[in-house]
Formats: structure tokens, C-alpha cells, sequence
């Protein structure tokens, strides 16, 4: 019987590659630049897939090189090569009129038979053979240099024979003054040509940065996050083929499903190796000796980089064989030196097309003898244990080895890896109750350190089986519900399952009171503060009689969290009195919460100084402990501060790649697209603003976090009154308000209530809204929120103005400024600053030009546009236009600041009219504008614009 490998099913493969060159841009400029000034000569090296071929035909391409003839052949990797062959390719496409030849010439005819209406007369043969290729050599660089400016390109140089590496070197020691030869290569072959050289580039692996460029060039996506990009650069070595590879099986394997976001191990490992990168492993393969290829396929079993000695058992090699055979392997470039005395491949899909190789029966006996090899190391490796006993289908050792990975994977704070692995054993299906049990239990603990949907429907999975006892029901049930209340649309089933764990937790005084800490915390959904509370009392009745220091900590730091986010300024000095190191994991995960929570209320209260503080050290001490979830939030609120403190620059980019990767996560969702819709409205696109601020539940309250729902009512309503929709933006200030009432937490009103006042001001509703800021006042009243008080000085000021009582409006919005300023809050400080300018004009104070094109200076400096040109449009009225101080530059093919705001708007389909108003305009200006983004952009039509701006590079 013969055993075959692993068969593949039937495939198509149709080779992607960037549509634009990535990562080589400096070096193609230099290229450029040294064959522009001819005689020259580039030599271009690099390992097999660096891009060498891609460079050449970019250069090829070039527009610098108009008028120059170019000359392209490619050496071929065959057991005898033709003399001449890749210089031959390149002359016989000639067809244009050369300039005069002499007779030598034409010793090329039986050479180049297609120019021999170029060529002169063949002359008489020569005699001597010398001679003879002495006559040939001088007749080719003659044709060269009768081209008139030529640029000769040679490719994959190393596989050129004697007879060609000569002919090139006659040519490059007396060139043609027109002629620039630009060859590339790899291995030493360039030394040869050292004296001639006028440059010499070296293509080395693409970084991190190319290689997401790269990945969204092919994937057509407008963004990858930062794991997915350092993830596929780790698993290919930033080799340009391998990626481009890597990312075309990707694709192709990807359904229905997300690309750009992850890139896991496993992905990658379930990845069929493409056609291109498998042949070319398999040459090389075929170049080796049968040692070095019993060697490379044990190396692929074992599948990490390893000590030679354990391989060499693997394949049955040791001594002077194990040398000799590991020579030959790294010759061959099939296995590297990866660090000290460890070999291994470059790259996994490399390790793969050789593991693919192998029968299913020596696989199954390689596996077999790896475990055995790596249980002897003094220290075990469990989790290459798991794998190898499970590939060589031992299940009870898998079982046991896999969970020790896990326990040491928890233990390090490693808790991606540590649910992977317990995720996979609850998925084998296999199990005794009491191991499910005690594995389930495992995975719902440390599920809560990070967010993983898929650990959701594992527990669920779970929990359907009866026979559990409570606890262990409870305790599951427990993680199930705490996820749940995490996840987008979940938050009322979650708090459903935690109040069922709290029920069947009676024998575990401990495990119940996490659950009970759950739901006092206050911060998402209408129940009310009051509820919340009462569960908060039942927390302080139990915590004496707590004995596990990392629960205790765990309570204390909610507790902190909960009070510092409804403006109780002792928790801030709680906060301060606690210790700043602990010994445990657990108890370093729980003040990284505590950290990450705090910074979210601090930011929420307006103490921005402290936020920014606490979110540098929380991110650290996150991620450091394994606390993901934590980590991943506390990322939010570095976006969400960073709108609140005027750093806009890339962050509304930020914003969209953070919750395109946490798509599932709630409280990340609803923050970016908060930030995501403020960023819009001030910039006039209101579509955009509707759109994302849709997603922070501002319109199903009892799903959102209230801070985030009321900021975004707050926006919704300045939205509706800038588009002239006061009947809806009454409607949103409304249902702004009754959220507030119900929650009764008033500090995270401070975005809504000088919004909600306006409205109702405008609506001629007095009543409502002086109601509306003097039921903010009492509410925040004793509380520790600046920006709150800000916000009610700025509320009040409204009023006034609105009423007509000009000159106490101008001390109040100037009180309101100040406040602002002082957080600091840069745009309700301009906001106020505006307004308090306008205030001053209407009493008749034409001082205050001055203090409106201020105003208008410090929006355009934030970004917010339609501010910006609201200010100057009220200077236009009041008969003082005053220019940007900033003054005009030429943006020659780049886009205008002006133009990219146009162009944003179109893509985001706006009409003419639209646009206008968004950024008060005239209809004129804005059809210039359009003009100049189609001309400058390249596109056909409006429609056409957004396609175009997705591969526009922004200055």
C-alpha cells in the first residue's frame, strides 16, 4: 500500500498583488534619480519574494522616463542556460529606427533573426572562436548604444550563465553614454560588477507600517487594525510575496466573514498554502538530499523553533548526518537560524507546504515522537505538548497537557492564549461531567478579563446541560451574564442571567457577591440610581464577612469607580489611599481596572488633567496584567478625551479602526461613535452625524451607557437646530431629559442641558427651559464635576441671550469660557467665546469683531469647520470680514483643507446646496470647490468621488 499526503481539494487561484507599489517607494525614487544621468549602473539584491521584479517593472513604468527606450529580458532557471539569453530577450523587441551600425553588427543576424531588417550584412565568420565572441560582444553594445537613451532591465541575474555574466560585463566597462543597466539579482552574483556600479540597492523585509498599507491595498479595505498588521508582518517576516500570498488566500477564504480586524494562529494554520508559495517550497525541497528533507519535514512537525538536537531525533539524525543535513537545509533555504543554536522557517505558510508533504501516518508516528522528545526537557513545553499529543491522537494527554497550558497561560496574564486552549478542550465534546465542570468554570473566570463573543455561546452551550449542581451553575451563569451586559443590545438579558447567578450562589457568599457588585454599578441602562443603590447596600452588608483579598479589592474598586462617576469627590481621596502594586495577577488585574474605570469618570466629571493621567498608567498596568476588556476600554476613553481636549488630528481615523475591532463590545461601540458623530456635526456633515450617532443608543436608552446617551442627545440637538429642525430637536432634548430624570445622575447631563435649553428657548417653551437648567443645577448641586458647572453657566447664559438680555449674557458666557478653558475643554470654550462675542455686538459693542474672528481662528484650528464658517459669516454681516490669519498657500495637486472637507461631503453624497449650508457657503463657492476636487482627484462624476478619496493620500 502507498500513503499519500494530504490530499487538496480542487482550487482556483487567480495571483493578487498590491494594486500600487508598497514599501519600495524611496528606493524606486533613487533608481530614478541614477538612471536619469546616463551612463549608469543600478544593482538591485535582495532574497527570493523581496520585490525585485515588482520594482523593475514600476521603474519600466515611470513617467521620468518618457522618451527612453526601454529594454526588459529575464534570465530563466533552466539546467543549461542560452548564452545571451536574458540580453537577447531584451534586443529583439526593437523595431523603431536605431541610429547607423557599423558592419560588426551584423554577426547578430543568426542571434536576432526578427531585426534583420535593422541589421546590416552578416560578415564572413571568423576562424578563431575568441575573435569570433569578441566581434559578437562589441556588435551587442553597439546595438545598445544606437537606441539613443535606453534603459536595459535585467532580471533574476543569478541564474545567468557564464556567457551572459561576460557579455554584461564588457558592456557596463565602456557603456553606451545613453545606456543605463539596471539588473537584479540575489545571492553574491553583484560582486562582480562592484567597479561599474552607480548604485547598489538592497531590498530587506517590508516593515510593519508597509505591510498594512500592503494588506489594505489587496483586501480593498480603507484600514486594519494594529494587531491584524504587526500579526501578518510577524507571520510572513515582511517578505512582499509571502504577504501578498498570505493575503490572497485570506481573501479567498474569508466568506462572508470580516477581514483586517484579527489574525490568529489558528486562521492562519487553517489557511491553504497558495499555489506560487507551495511550488516554490516544493523546488526547493526537491534540491535537497534525502537527510535535509527527512530534517525540514521533522522541523515542520515540531512547528516552533527549536534546538538542532531535538529535530535531529525527530528525523533520526544525530552527530556529523545532523550537521551535514542542517547545512543543507539552510542552504537550500528551507530552515534558518532563528535565534542561538534554534532552527526553524520564516515564515508558517513556509512551514506549512513542507508539513503538507507528509503522509497522515508519519505524521501521526512524528507527533508521537515529539511528545515523547519534548517531555524529557527539563521544562516541559505543555502547550507544544497539547498540540503534538492531540495530532498524534493521545486525547487524555492532549486533555491534560492542554489544561496546564491553559492554567500557565491564565497565570502569565495571557488570557487570549489561556481561552483559546479552553475554548478548544469544551469544543472536543468528549469530556466527563465533572471535567466540563470544572473547564467551563476555568473559561467563565477568565473570560471576564478580556471580551470574546464566542465565549458567550460556549457558556450558553454549557449551561444547557441540567446536571450541574447550582454553584457551578451559578458561577458560569455568572461570567454569562457579565459578558452579556457587555455586549451591544445585551444589557437586560445580562442582568437577567446575573440575578439567576445570584440565586443559585446561596452556598457561595463570595461568588454571589460579584454578582450583587454587578448590578450596583450605575452606569448603563434607565433603572435608576436608586436601584442601583439598594444593590450597593447589599454589597457593604456582605464585605466584612469576604475573606478572598482579590474579591475585597474587586469591591472596593467598583465602589470607587462607581462613586468617582457620579461626581462624589471622596472617591477620588479613597482612590488616592489605596496601595499602587500588589502581588497577585488577580489583584494587579483588578486595580488596572480600577485605573482604566476611573479615568472613564474622571473624564465623564471634567476633571481632564486627572483622565489624561490615569489613562496613560491604566493602558499600562492593562495590559501588563492580561486585563483586556479593561484594556480595550480604556482605549475608548483616550479617544473620547482626546475630542473633548481639542486633539482632533487622525481621530476620527482612530475612532472608526477602535470600533471596527471591537464591533461586539458595547461600551466601545457606542464611545467611538459618539466622538465619530461630534466630529461630524461640526464639521456640517449631518448625515455622518445621524448615522453614528445612532449607534450610541442614544435612541434605545435602556441598552446604552447614560453618559454616552445624553452627550449624544446633546449633539443630536445642535444637529437639529443647525439644520433647521426645531420640532426634532425639542423631541431629542425631551427624551435627553426623561432619560436624565429616570437615571437621576445629573453630572452626565452637562452635554445636554445648554443644548436642550436652547431649544426649548427657541420653541418659545420658557418654562421647560428654565425647568430644564434649574433641575440640572439641584442635581449637580454638592456634586464634583466642573464640567457640569460649567455647562450650567453656559445653560443659563443661553437663556439670557435668549430673553435679549444681552449684557448679563456676555458675563455669563465669558464666565462659561473661562471654566471651559480652564478643564480644558477647547470647544464649548470657543463656543461660549462666540457667543459672548455675538452678545456684545447685539448691545452694540463693535469691540467685539475682534473677539469673533478669535473665535473663528480657534474653530478653524480645531477642525471644526462649519463653526469656523459660521463665525466668519457672522463677521460678513456685522461688515467685518477678516481673512485667516494663517494666511493662503498653494496647494498645487493636493487637496485644499477647504477642498478635502468638499470632497468628504460628496463622498458622503451631499448636494450642492447641502454643502453650502454645512459649511456656510455660497452656492457659487461650493461649485468651484466641486470643480477642483473632481479636477485634482481624477474622478468622473460626484458619484465617482468617494472611490477616489479612499486612495487619496491626505498631506
Amino acid at each position: 500500500m502507498v500513503w499519500m499526503a494530504s490530499q487538496r481539494p480542487t482550487s482556483v487561484s487567480v495571483r493578487t498583488r498590491s494594486p500600487k507599489l508598497v514599501g519600495r517607494e524611496k528606493e524606486l525614487g533613487t533608481i530614478v534619480e541614477v538612471v536619469a544621468e546616463r551612463p549608469a549602473v543600478v544593482l538591485i539584491e535582495g532574497e527570493a519574494g523581496m520585490g525585485k521584479t515588482r520594482l523593475l517593472t514600476e521603474l519600466a513604468g515611470r513617467p521620468e522616463l518618457d522618451g527612453v527606450r526601454v529594454l526588459t529580458g529575464t534570465c530563466q532557471p533552466l539546467r543549461d542556460p542560452f548564452p545571451y539569453g536574458p540580453i537577447l530577450e531584451a534586443l529583439r523587441s526593437l523595431k523603431d529606427p536605431l541610429g547607423p551600425l557599423s558592419p560588426v553588427a551584423g554577426v547578430l543576424r543568426p542571434l536576432l533573426p526578427e531585426l534583420a531588417e535593422i541589421l546590416p550584412p552578416q560578415p564572413e565568420p571568423l576562424t578563431d572562436p575568441a575573435a569570433e565572441r569578441h566581434l559578437r560582444f562589441r556588435a551587442i553594445r553597439e546595438l545598445l548604444g544606437a537606441c539613443g537613451p535606453a534603459l536595459l532591465l535585467l532580471d533574476d541575474l543569478h541564474w545567468a550563465d557564464e556567457d551572459t555574466r561576460d557579455l554584461l560585463r564588457f558592456i557596463v566597462s565602456m557603456m553606451p553614454p545613453e545606456l543605463a543597466v539596471v539588473v537584479a539579482y540575489r545571492g553574491p552574483f553583484g560582486s562582480s560588477f562592484r567597479s561599474a556600479e552607480h548604485a547598489r540597492v538592497t531590498l530587506g523585509p517590508l516593515d510593519v507600517s508597509a505591510v498594512r498599507r500592503l494588506a489594505t491595498g489587496i483586501l480593498d479595505l480603507p484600514r486594519v487594525s494594529d494587531e491584524f498588521a504587526a500579526k501578518l508582518h510577524e507571520s510572513t517576516a515582511g517578505i512582499p510575496f509571502v504577504a501578498e500570498e498570505t493575503l490572497r488566500a485570506l481573501k479567498e477564504s474569508a466568506g462572508s466573514q470580516p477581514l483586517g480586524e484579527t489574525l490568529t494562529d489558528r486562521l492562519l494554520e487553517s489557511l491553504e498554502v497558495p499555489v506560487l508559495l507551495r511550488e516554490a517550497m516544493t523546488e526547493r525541497l526537491d534540491t535537497l538530499s534525502a537527510p535535509a528533507v527527512k530534517l525540514a519535514r521533522a522541523a515542520a512537525v515540531l512547528g516552533v523553533p527549536i534546538e538542532a538536537k531535538v529535530i535531529g531525533r525527530l528525523a533520526g539524525l544525530t552527530g556529523d548526518d545532523l550537521r551535514s543535513a542542517l547545512l543543507v537545509a539552510m542552504d537550500g533555504g528551507v530552515l534558518g537560524e532563528v535565534d542561538e543554536d534554534r532552527y526553524g522557517f520564516r515564515h508558517p505558510l513556509a512551514r506549512k507546504a513542507v508539513y503538507d508533504t507528509i503522509s497522515g501516518p508519519e505524521r501521526t508516528m512524528l507527533h508521537g515522537e515529539a511528545l515523547s522528545a519534548l517531555a524529557g526537557l527539563p521544562v516541559p513545553p505543555v502547550l507544544q505538548l497539547a498540540r503534538h499529543a492531540r495530532s498524534a491522537g493521545r486525547l487524555d494527554q492532549w486533555q491534560h497537557y492542554a489544561e496546564a497550558a491553559a492554567d500557565q497561560a491564565t497565570a502569565r496574564g495571557d488570557t487570549s492564549l489561556a481561552i483559546d486552549v479552553l475554548q478548544s478542550l469544551l469544543a472536543a465534546g468528549k469530556l466527563a461531567e465533572a471535567d466540563v465542570a470544572r473547564l467551563a468554570t476555568k473559561l467563565s473566570q477568565i473570560a471576564l478579563r478580556g471580551f470574546r463573543r464566542d465565549v458567550i455561546a460556549t457558556l450558553e452551550h454549557v449551561l444547557e446541560d441540567p446536571p450541574h449542581d447550582p454553584a457551578t451553575r451559578g458561577t458560569i451563569r455568572l461570567s454569562l451574564g457579565s459578558l452579556l451586559v457587555r455586549t451591544v443590545g445585551q444589557l437586560g438579558r445580562g442582568r437577567v442571567e446575573v440575578e439567576k447567578a445570584i440565586g443559585e450562589l446561596v452556598d457561595r457568599p463570595e461568588l454571589a457577591a460579584r454578582g450583587i457588585n454587578l448590578l450596583a454599578q450605575p452606569i448603563d441602562g434607565l433603572t435608576s440610581l436608586a436601584w442601583h443603590q439598594r444593590w450597593s447596600r447589599r454589597v457593604e452588608d456582605v464585605f466584612d464577612q469576604l475573606t478572598d483579598p482579590e474579591l475585597r479589592l474587586a469591591l472596593t474598586v467598583d465602589r470607587i469607580a462607581s462613586r468617582a462617576h457620579t461626581g462624589d469627590g471622596t472617591a477620588w481621596a479613597e482612590f488616592e489611599a489605596l496601595p499602587e502594586e500588589t502581588s497577585s495577577v488577580a489583584e494587579r488585574v483588578q486595580l488596572a481596572r480600577l485605573w482604566c474605570n476611573l479615568a472613564d469618570g474622571q473624564s465623564w466629571l471634567g476633571h481632564l488633567g486627572r483622565a489624561d493621567r490615569l489613562v496613560t498608567e491604566g493602558t499600562r498596568r492593562a495590559i501588563d496584567a492580561g486585563a483586556l476588556y479593561a484594556a480595550g476600554l480604556v482605549r475608548g476613553t483616550r479617544v473620547r478625551l482626546d475630542w473633548v481636549t481639542g486633539r482632533w488630528d487622525g481621530l476620527a481615523e482612530k475612532a472608526e479602526a477602535l470600533r471596527d475591532k471591537y464591533s461586539d463590545l458595547g461600551p466601545i461601540v457606542q464611545e467611538t461613535s459618539l466622538v465619530l458623530g461630534a466630529l461630524a456635526a461640526v464639521r456640517g456633515e449631518f448625515a455622518a452625524a445621524h448615522r453614528h450617532l445612532a449607534e450610541t443608543s442614544v435612541l434605545a436608552p435602556e441598552h446604552g451607557a447614560i453618559p454616552v446617551v445624553l452627550s449624544a442627545a446633546g449633539v443630536l440637538v445642535r444637529v437639529k437646530l443647525a439644520t433647521g429642525d426645531l420640532a426634532g430637536a425639542v423631541t431629542v432634548a425631551e427624551e435627553g431629559m426623561t432619560v436624565a430624570r429616570r437615571k437621576g445622575v445629573w453630572v452626565w447631563a452637562a452635554d445636554l442641558v445648554p443644548a436642550a435649553a436652547e431649544a426649548y428657548a427657541q420653541d418659545g417653551r420658557w418654562d421647560e427651559a428654565d425647568g430644564v437648567v434649574e433641575e440640572f443645577a439641584r442635581g449637580i448641586e454638592g456634586r464634583d464635576a466642573p464640567a457640569a458647572e460649567a455647562a450650567l453657566l453656559a445653560g443659563r447664559a443661553a437663556l439670557l441671550a435668549a430673553r435679549g438680555k444681552h449684557q448679563a449674557a456676555t458675563v455669563g458666557f465669558e464666565q462659561a469660557r473661562e471654566r471651559y478653558a480652564e478643564l480644558p475643554m477647547p470647544y464649548p470654550a470657543t463656543g461660549a467665546q462666540e457667543r459672548a462675542a455675538l452678545s456684545r455686538l447685539a448691545t452694540g459693542d463693535r469691540s467685539a469683531i475682534e473677539e469673533l474672528a478669535c473665535a473663528a481662528e480657534s474653530y478653524e484650528r480645531l477642525g471644526a469647520t462649519r463653526d469656523a464658517g459660521r463665525c466668519r459669516h457672522q463677521l460678513r454681516e456685522n461688515g467685518a470680514w477678516a481673512p485667516s490669519q494663517r494666511g493662503r498657500r498653494g496647494y498645487g495637486r493636493e487637496l485644499s483643507p477647504r477642498e478635502r472637507e468638499v470632497a468628504r461631503m460628496l463622498a458622503d453624497g451631499r448636494t450642492n446646496r447641502e454643502i453650502a449650508d454645512g459649511l456656510f457657503l455660497s452656492p457659487r463657492t461650493v461649485e468651484q470647490h466641486v470643480a477642483k476636487v473632481l479636477r485634482k482627484l481624477g474622478a468622473r462624476s460626484r458619484s465617482d468621488v468617494a472611490r477616489h478619496l479612499s486612495t487619496y493620500a491626505l498631506p
